[in-house]
């Protein structure tokens, strides 16, 4: 029983880390400002990291997330921007 409450204690403070992980990434709201602004984050950050060896993967994370901010879903565009600027390390 012990061993099940550790799991579930581990499981659940994973959980709540990766939650304020992504939060802290996403500071923007979902809007289409949001949306603009995460898009100048992220042009700036393919710039400033062209050696970067998640470069192409960001730059269609970064393509995906306009279209889905073009579609008006905001939110899965900002939170693909985000993505693409964890893939950079940058923030």
């Amino acid at each position: 029983m012990s061993f099940t409450k550790s799991a579930a204690s581990v499981a659940a403070l994973t959980l709540l880390l990766g939650a304020t992980a992504a939060t802290a990434q996403t500071t923007e709201s979902p809007t289409v400002i949001g949306c603009l602004h995460m898009a100048k984050k992220v042009s700036a950050a393919l710039d400033a990291n062209p050696q970067s060896p998640n470069f192409s993967t960001a730059k269609a994370q970064a393509q995906g997330a306009q279209g889905f901010c073009s579609q008006g879903l905001y939110k899965i565009g900002v939170d693909g921007y985000a993505k693409a600027l964890d893939l950079l390390g940058a923030s």
